[in-house]
């Protein structure tokens, strides 16, 4: 078998915003006893100039097993998010 063109894949997306960057990257890190999340992620500006940026998600465990809750800043908003795992 050859092997994937990628590390994993969205199954299943409620937020085309998320899920179909063409070009990105997932940098998972545990810092004392917390879980980072930080997406790398190339956007096209209206100007057609391409742009790195990135996100710094605190990652914290929800009730259910497999489910998680993901906190960031994001231009001067705070955002929380629920995510599941579906499949591993």
């Amino acid at each position: 078998d050859a092997p994937l063109p990628w590390s994993w894949k969205v199954a299943c997306g409620q937020n085309p915003a998320y899920d179909f960057f063409n070009e990105q990257h997932q940098l998972w890190f545990r810092q004392k006893n917390a879980v980072w999340y930080d997406p790398v992620f190339r956007v096209t500006k209206f100007d057609g100039t391409p742009v790195w940026r990135r996100r710094h998600y605190r990652v914290r465990r929800a009730a259910v097993p497999g489910s998680f809750y993901f906190t960031v800043l994001d231009n001067g908003v705070v955002s929380k998010e629920y995510w599941r795992i579906l499949d591993a």
